[in-house]
C-alpha cells in the first residue's frame, strides 16, 4: 500500500498482517466486534421472544465455528450479515427486527 506524505511518495506504509495467512488487518473505523456483542443482541431478542437454551447454544456454536472475531479477515458489515443469517435460521425472528437491534 503506497504511502504519500506532503504530496510525495514515501514507499510503503507498514500495516499489521496475519503471520499465518498474510491477510492485511482492517484499519478502518468499520472494525469487527467481539462475539460478546452479538451474544448481547441474542439476549435482547430473548427479552421479546421466548428462546430455549438449546437455541442459544446453537447460535454460540455457529458464531464460534465461523470465527466472527477475526480482525484480519472480516469487517463489521460482513459480521452483521453472517449474524443475521445465523439468527434467522435458528430462531423464528425476522431480519428487520435483528437489524433494528444491531443499530441500537
Amino acid at each position: 500500500m503506497p504511502y504519500y506524505f506532503q504530496g510525495r511518495e514515501r514507499g510503503l506504509k507498514p500495516h499489521p498482517y496475519c503471520a499465518e495467512c498474510g491477510l492485511v488487518k482492517n484499519l478502518s473505523s468499520d472494525r469487527p466486534r467481539d462475539a460478546g456483542y452479538y451474544m448481547n443482541i441474542v439476549a435482547a431478542v430473548g427479552k421479546h421472544y421466548k428462546i430455549a437454551q438449546v437455541q442459544v447454544r446453537l447460535i454460540v456454536h455457529e458464531i464460534e465455528k465461523v470465527e466472527m472475531a477475526d480482525a484480519f479477515g472480516m469487517d463489521r458489515q460482513s459480521q452483521e450479515k453472517l449474524f443475521i443469517e445465523i439468527v434467522t435460521r435458528i430462531l423464528n425472528v425476522s431480519e428487520r427486527e435483528i437489524c433494528a437491534l444491531l443499530k441500537t
